[in-house]
């Protein structure tokens, strides 16, 4: 085997060109108030003895695929309620002990004279009429783990084994096997990997490179109209042409991290971490490097075709004010290797895993003992969480085309780590497919495993745990999940699961009604935070709730003083079962006057007061940036206000469509209905009433002013 360490994240100096970086909680009933206090368990930090680098040997591999059994034990379901104890001869005969039950009542777990063959003592329990059924204690390993190389890839099972002669520290690994139990990856779900080429024909990794549904292959027609012709399984940005991967540029890197995301789960070489999906092969850096121009085009690219999580095993440039920009629109998560010069990112700041972006996520490497790998950047505020990067094994191009027998290599550094956390994320989307980058990323950091030798190190002091990622529930905390539609039915527990919690982003002046039915006996309660809130297991942070007393059958109205995302949760203070969540957004039918809290004014406008019109005020703003906002559940909208000569044009818009009006008049009209939308479907709308600057034709330039009396819902 071949044993490669990275220098840099990508063994070449990156081309980049350097860019300066230019309320009070509201209560609908009279229950009695049970606010929730802080309830959240600390993860134990693992110790992590400090150790120094011994010489390393080529490992050797071991194909442990066929089926064994524990010798001297079998597994017995007695009838009934009989026992190890109840076989007489057949114990004596065959010295039965009861080593473990199984269960509460009659499945155990037995040994015997391991001298006797197990198929004799499986022949006569299996003949018992006391026995259900015998078999043996059978050695299991997960179906996708008969990949030969496994037993070396210490990242995703660590048992201590050597690795170039350095023994591991059991149990420092991502928990690979237990996370497959969850599930192995969506085959729909599709993973960006901005880097080198990719080997599309490597037999670990040809069955999970995506085809472009859109595109019709060798046609020379770009039949998906995104640009490129012929992009059937990505594109070469560094190259400017459809073929992924090139014998003569290498691609050893690219290769590498896509075998460490998703190699195909088989018989031959490794596996990845979500074996399942597919790898969209984004190439832009070549033997020299890359520029970040073809970068940009690559997370564009990714963005076009919907693609959610991206792994950039790639960096050193100075800041770029046009990839930030990209990145931060790519509505994606962004996995980033922090880098391999041994560096601090707080006070040498390494791109990109340095942008100040919620989407990006930035890693360290470890080694096989729980300690920063000596190669690996780091920094207490720029590098969120570390994974295995030292000495991984993955796949690699064929030296000769087309023999792929011992195409596999080690390679180190933090774009050795990335993927891993990218394989993480990839399961975690497959099991939440509404997630956002951000539930994925929060998933990721909340459920990582504390390290000593992280502490300090970096942010979250934790490495990667894929198993508790997978297993992680969304709904728990914030940011929670979206919430959908008008209603959510799910379970909650006051044992096992206390919370859901969805996210809400409402605009200011939005009012919601809040409703909850659960299941009978059970005692769920409402609670709405704000956006300072960081968590539901304290009352921090509640504006609104409803929590009455030995019922489920709860409500309550709000209307947001300002724009944002608000959480809601439900609660099981008592009981457990399903339950079902409905929110009503927008002002319902009648008339708001000016002076309505449902009426969002931003910034502030004035008031005048006037006997003339509904209400005796009415509202109005001569500002630049001005708007008035509503949101209203109904089939229609009227707004009025007055005409006088020195008012201007008025834009008013509805879901998106607009209208210009003129309110301009010589003389003063009062209660003028000058816009009117129906035919709307029923649910929520957005009405927003904004000021222009534009003065109508024939009038005096400042003659701009817009206002409002009321609004009427219909």
């Amino acid at each position: 085997m071949r044993k490669k360490f990275l220098a840099l994240i990508v063994s070449m100096g990156l081309l980049f060109a350097s860019i300066p970086a230019l309320a009070a909680p509201n209560q609908s009933d009279g229950g009695k108030v049970n606010f929730k206090k802080a309830t959240e368990k600390v993860n134990p930090v693992i110790q992590i003895d400090k150790q120094s680098q011994t010489s390393k040997k080529a490992a050797t591999f071991k194909n442990e695929a066929a089926k064994k059994h524990k010798p001297g034990e079998v597994i017995v379901k007695f009838k009934n309620t009989y026992s190890t104890e109840s076989l007489g001869v057949l114990q004596t005969k065959f010295g039965l002990k009861t080593n473990k039950n199984l269960n509460k009542t009659d499945t155990k777990l037995l040994s015997f004279n391991a001298k006797i063959p197990i198929e004799e003592v499986l022949k006569s329990l299996n003949e018992s009429p006391l026995v259900e059924y015998a078999e043996p204690n059978y050695l299991v390993k997960p179906d996708a783990v008969s990949d030969p190389m496994f037993g070396q890839l210490w990242g995703m099972k660590n048992t201590g084994q050597p690795i170039f002669g350095v023994p591991g520290k059991a149990g420092i690994d991502i928990g690979a096997e237990s996370a497959w139990a969850v599930t192995k990856g969506s085959t729909s779900l599709i993973i960006g990997v901005i880097d080198t080429g990719v080997d599309i024909n490597h037999p670990d990794l040809k069955a999970q490179i995506w085809k472009n549904p859109g595109e019709v292959a060798g046609d020379g027609i770009d039949n998906d109209k995104n640009g490129y012709i012929d992009d059937v399984n990505g594109w070469d940005f560094y190259n400017v042409d459809n073929s992924v991967y090139d014998y003569a540029d290498g691609d050893e890197h690219g290769t590498h991290v896509a075998g460490t995301i998703a190699g195909t789960a088989n018989t031959i070489g490794v596996i990845g971490v979500a074996p399942n999906v597919k790898i969209m092969p984004l190439k832009f850096l070549g033997p020299d490097g890359g520029y970040t121009s073809d970068a940009i085009l690559a997370v564009n690219y990714a963005k076009a075709k919907g693609v959610k999580i991206t792994n950039n095993s790639w960096g050193g440039g100075g800041f770029s004010q046009a990839l930030y920009d990209a990145i931060k629109g790519s509505n994606s998560l962004f996995l980033a290797a922090a880098g391999n010069d041994g560096t601090n990112n707080d006070s040498s700041p390494h791109y990109p895993s340095n942008f100040d972006l919620s989407n990006i996520l930035s890693v360290a490497a470890i080694e096989n003992t729980g300690n920063l790998a000596s190669f690996s950047n780091y920094g207490v505020t720029s590098v969120d969480i570390a994974a295995p990067g030292q000495d991984i094994l993955s796949t690699v191009p064929a030296f000769t085309p087309g023999d792929y027998s011992s195409a596999y290599d080690y390679f180190s550094g933090t774009s050795m780590a990335t993927p891993m956390v990218t394989g993480a994320a990839a399961l975690f989307l497959s099991k939440n497919p509404s997630a956002a980058p951000l539930t994925i990323k929060d998933a990721i950091l909340k459920n990582a495993t504390p390290l000593s030798s992280l502490n300090g190190a970096v942010l979250s002091g934790s490495m990667l745990r894929a198993d508790k990622v997978v297993n992680y529930q969304p709904d728990n905390d914030i940011p929670g999940l979206p919430f959908t539609g008008t209603s959510v039915t799910n379970t909650v527990s006051a044992t096992s699961d206390l919370d859901d919690v969805f996210s809400l982003n409402l605009l200011k002046g939005e009012k919601i009604t809040v409703t909850l039915t659960g299941a009978a006996g059970s005692d769920f309660d409402l609670y709405l935070y704000n956006s300072s809130a960081t968590t539901v297991k304290s009352s921090a942070g509640i504006v609104a709730y409803s929590e009455k007393a030995a019922t489920s059958s709860e409500t309550f109205t709000y209307i947001a003083p300002a724009d944002g995302t608000y959480y809601l949760d439900v609660y099981a203070y008592k009981g457990s079962g399903s339950y079902t969540a409905t929110v009503k957004a927008g002002a319902t039918a009648g008339t708001y006057e000016n002076t309505a809290k449902e009426i969002g004014y931003l910034p502030a406008w004035g008031t005048s007061s006037n006997t003339n019109v509904s209400g005796g005020s009415f509202a109005f703003t001569n500002t630049a940036g001005a708007k008035a906002q509503f949101v209203f559940n109904g089939t229609g909208v009227t707004v009025t206000g007055l005409k006088y000569a020195t008012q201007g044009i008025v834009k008013v818009t509805v879901d998106g469509v607009s209208s210009l009006v003129n309110l301009n008049s010589a003389t003063t009209l009062y209660k003028q209905q000058y816009y009117t939308k129906t035919g709307l479907t029923t649910g929520r709308h957005v009405l927003t009433i904004e000021w222009t600057g534009k003065a109508p034709v024939g009038v005096k330039k400042t003659a701009t002013a817009v206002n409002v009396d009321t609004i009427i819902v219909k």
